[in-house]
């Protein structure tokens, strides 16, 4: 079905898509992230960052956590 712009009812459906899919226990439990990696990024974002940029390569260091 066309909306008279032109646009797709189901496009517009999709707009506002709130289900959410919960991954199995087995998934997760193979996962990189944790749910303590998610804690900890939500505590102090850009702490978490700079530790995350800690495991990089860097030729020139980073000075700013951005």
């Amino acid at each position: 079905m066309s909306q008279p712009d032109g646009q797709s009812t189901t496009l517009d459906n999709l707009l506002t898509e709130s289900r959410t899919f919960p991954p199995s226990e087995e998934f997760a439990a193979q996962a990189n992230a944790s749910a303590e990696l998610y804690e900890e990024a939500a505590a102090d974002r850009e702490a978490f960052w700079a530790k995350q940029a800690e495991q990089l390569h860097w030729d020139t260091r980073w000075s700013q956590v951005l």
